[in-house]
């Protein structure tokens, strides 16, 4: 990637934007970095040596300055519950293309919600090009069009890394008073976070789940429209090492989804990747070169926009329709 086009790494002083931006850089990338700490951007600026610019959200001119200069922005710098709308709303009115990492429920919904004013504008707005969603919400449209289109449908993962920044906790503490949330008949419901728990099967293992109000809940139904989705997250487990199991030289993070069409028939399948943020600079930075190259105007979930096979294209990430240790389903008719 020659990097001719301009865009802007917005949160790039954070930890996950410096991997962006890293990765950005690695990929041919010369992204403007920007946010509102002038110190650490300026650092990171000048290690990459790329453009920076301090820009808050608080001040609309100097945000529609330093947007007159770009064609897209991604935007890293969570809690998103207080960026990605207000971040979002100057893109439209510059005609600036909006991408996010996040993968907040509340979130999700309001940019949805601006489907018809981007698809007016020429902008294409994309939250949750992270793991957390691409990786499960390929792996939705996946199962959802192997049986037909979905009437139940769950999904599922779990990350590893080698180090977590610490954007995730307050980003997890900022959404809990708004409670747990499923889909039923094409609705949110209320849902007790902690109740649900359930154990599902990975390449590695068993693992406990609980239902958990992430984005998913809406992206996957953008993606596949089932009346019925469950997002589920991994149960911690305070006794798992911090590291890679003894002889596997590298993180594995997975994603499950399962679905029931609406004449009972049900499939599974599996996405097996490696350190989760690593998967996060890299689908984050392909999304932003197939935003530039081939814009879909409007509000999308990462599959309708570009497909359930885009997660193959993360490298060292493989999508399993069964485990190895189960025979192949049998082939439809």
């Amino acid at each position: 990637m020659n990097g001719a086009r301009s865009w802007m790494l917005y949160g790039a002083g954070g930890y996950t934007g410096a991997l962006l931006a890293q990765h950005a850089h690695e990929r041919g990338h010369l992204p403007l970095l920007a946010g509102r700490t002038a110190s650490t951007i300026a650092a990171l600026a000048e290690r990459l040596d790329l453009p920076y610019r301090v820009v808050s959200l608080d001040d609309p001119a100097a945000l529609s300055t330093a947007l007159a200069d770009v064609d897209l922005v991604l935007n890293a710098a969570g809690p998103f519950l207080y960026t990605a709308t207000p971040l979002a709303e100057a893109c439209l009115n510059a005609g600036v293309h909006y991408l996010d990492i996040g993968n907040e429920l509340r979130v999700f919904r309001a940019l949805y919600e601006l489907h018809q004013r981007a698809e007016g504008t020429g902008v294409t707005i994309i939250p949750g090009v992270g793991f957390g969603v691409v990786a499960t919400n390929c792996l939705a449209r996946y199962v959802s069009d192997a049986v037909g289109g979905a009437e139940h449908l769950d999904v599922a993962t779990r990350a590893a890394t080698a180090q977590q920044g610490p954007g995730i906790a307050v980003t997890v503490r900022e959404n809990l008073p708004y409670g747990g949330w499923v889909r039923r008949s094409g609705q949110l419901h209320p849902e007790p976070i902690g109740s649900g728990i359930m154990t599902i099967r990975l390449p590695d293992g068993s693992c406990r789940v609980m239902p958990f109000p992430t984005g998913d809940l809406e992206a996957a139904f953008h993606a596949t429209g089932a009346p019925n989705i469950t997002a589920y997250s991994a149960v911690p487990d305070p006794e798992a090492a911090d590291t890679p199991a003894a002889g596997v030289e590298t993180y594995q993070s997975f994603g499950w989804a399962r679905a029931i069409g609406r004449d009972g028939a049900k499939t599974q399948a599996w996405l097996q990747t490696g350190d989760s943020y690593a998967f996060t600079a890299a689908a984050a930075i392909r999304v932003v070169e197939e935003t530039l190259t081939r814009p879909v105007p409007g509000a999308f979930s990462p599959a309708t926009a570009f497909g359930a096979d885009f997660v193959l294209t993360i490298p060292g990430t493989t999508r399993l329709d069964y485990l190895p240790a189960e025979a192949p389903p049998p082939a439809r008719a």
